[in-house]
């Protein structure tokens, strides 16, 4: 039987270190919305191979005016959930995208609104969606045509690899 000084102390050290338990998962979680490429690469094994590849974007690639809106409004719109490369972030890497999506016009439509594209039926839209977990698309109504078709200049110019997405 532990006496009282015993069961106290006994009681102040597991108290210490679940503080240090929750303390670590709470730092862990944080670090990760605050760096979610970071995460996904370190994930990825790939954080070298990704830093190079972004690095060697910024320096070899000459944007037209359109191509630097397109940047500008890709980082404050599309870079929380899609790289300019095959990588899957949140959604798929965008490397590509004009090449494989059904048309530009499909595109001009998903972008703005990808869950108006789904409820259509469409059979692409649907299988995008499901692919990625029925993750919801963050709707665009704001951009207008000339700003996502200068987004998608801005990732065909930035785009380093080609990684097509296979939907089955």
């Amino acid at each position: 039987m532990l006496s009282p000084n015993q069961f106290r102390s006994l009681t102040t050290a597991l108290t210490g270190l679940i503080v240090l338990v929750v303390l670590s998962v709470v730092l862990l979680f944080t670090s990760a919305f605050l760096y979610p490429n970071d995460v996904a690469e370190a994930n990825t094994g790939n954080r070298s191979k990704a830093s190079l590849q972004r690095a060697s974007i910024n320096k070899s690639v000459a944007l037209n005016e359109q191509q630097l809106h397109g940047k500008t409004l890709f980082q404050n719109n599309c870079a929380q959930c899609h790289a300019t490369t095959g990588e899957i972030v949140v959604g798929p890497g965008l490397a590509g995208v004009t090449k494989r999506a059904p048309s530009e016009a499909w595109l001009l439509k998903w972008i703005r609104n990808s869950q108006a594209v789904v409820a259509s039926g469409d059979s692409y839209g649907v299988q995008l969606y499901n692919k990625f977990n029925q993750i919801a698309m963050s709707s665009f109504t704001n951009l207008t045509d000339a700003d996502i078709k200068a987004i998608l200049s801005y990732v065909d110019a930035a785009s380093t690899t080609e990684s097509p997405i296979v939907i089955e």
